[in-house]
């Protein structure tokens, strides 16, 4: 037998075959679990969304999205800027939760701790909070 009528090997030939079979079952997995909604804007109305997501930093799609959930919960969106305070506030939050933990075992098991660390990330927490209450506000937002 020569090489050219010999089969190809079982994975060459069902490679695509494979790929084929999982992007199909891949999708009909997605759509039980996924809706899509399609809609249409004028380029007016995709500008200003478009300039939105930009100055929020999110996708198109993810803005509408977001700014429908939150005029369903009777919320706004804040402005990238204080979406980042949030979140640097969070996470100095967290440390300071962690800390106060640390110091609860320390005390409970020694009956000692070391409060330079502890006071020295209080102290940026409030330096955080301080710059954020200060934080400008656009004259338009009413919170």
């Amino acid at each position: 037998m020569s090489k050219e009528n010999e089969p190809k090997s079982a994975i060459e030939i069902s490679r695509p075959e494979k790929m084929r079979e999982y992007r199909r079952e891949y999708w009909d997995r997605f759509k039980k679990t996924r809706k899509r909604v399609y809609g249409t804007l004028t380029t007016e109305q995709y500008a200003e969304i478009e300039q939105r997501a930009e100055e929020a930093g999110r996708a198109v799609w993810t803005q509408i999205h977001a700014e429908a959930e939150a005029y369903v919960r009777g919320e706004q969106l804040p402005p990238k800027a204080i979406e980042e305070q949030f979140s640097e506030l969070i996470a100095q939050l967290r440390r300071v939760g962690n800390n106060v933990n640390q110091i609860a075992k320390a005390v409970n098991t020694d009956g000692s701790f070391d409060a330079p660390d502890y006071v020295r990330n209080l102290e940026e927490l409030e330096l955080l909070i301080h710059d954020f209450i200060k934080m400008p506000r656009n004259k338009d937002d009413p919170s």
